[in-house]
């Protein structure tokens, strides 16, 4: 059966919203900024929130549906900051938070300073990994 948003590639992530973390604050699941600095420090791409590794949509919730704070959570939360431009897609019933990702010019961060970049696995999908000092040209 084909999903609405295809399957994970190099460049393209899909992040599940329905464990809604207590705090509200969607970024503070760290493998949502994890998956925008790894694609920062690839080629770039789109993360969708609300959306299963499957492709198939189960919307995000309510409290999520701020795409200006998100980019601006983002870039906050990067160094250099990424700017990364969010918006609501998907349906009413299902709506789906799009995060277009991109390249970066110089290597980037969290502000923690984990450094990630996205490479394929033997099984054919993508995963992000830490980046190491010898790979940073």
């Amino acid at each position: 059966m084909a999903h609405e948003y295809g399957k994970e590639t190099l460049s393209l992530e899909f992040k599940s919203d329905l464990k809604r973390l207590p705090d509200d604050d969607l970024l503070d699941d760290v493998q949502h900024l994890d998956a925008v600095v790894a694609l920062a420090n690839s080629d770039g791409g789109t993360v969708y929130l609300g959306v299963e590794d499957d492709g198939t949509p189960t919307g995000i919730d309510k409290v999520h549906q701020d795409a200006v704070g998100l980019s601006a959570m983002i870039a906050n939360r990067t160094v250099p900051p990424v700017s990364a431009r969010a918006q609501i897609v998907g349906t009413e019933k299902t709506p789906v938070m799009q995060i277009d990702v991109p390249k970066s010019r110089s290597v980037v961060s969290t502000k923690s300073g984990k450094v990630l970049r996205r490479r394929m696995k033997v099984d054919g999908t993508p995963e992000s990994v830490p980046m190491y000092p010898y790979e940073i040209a």
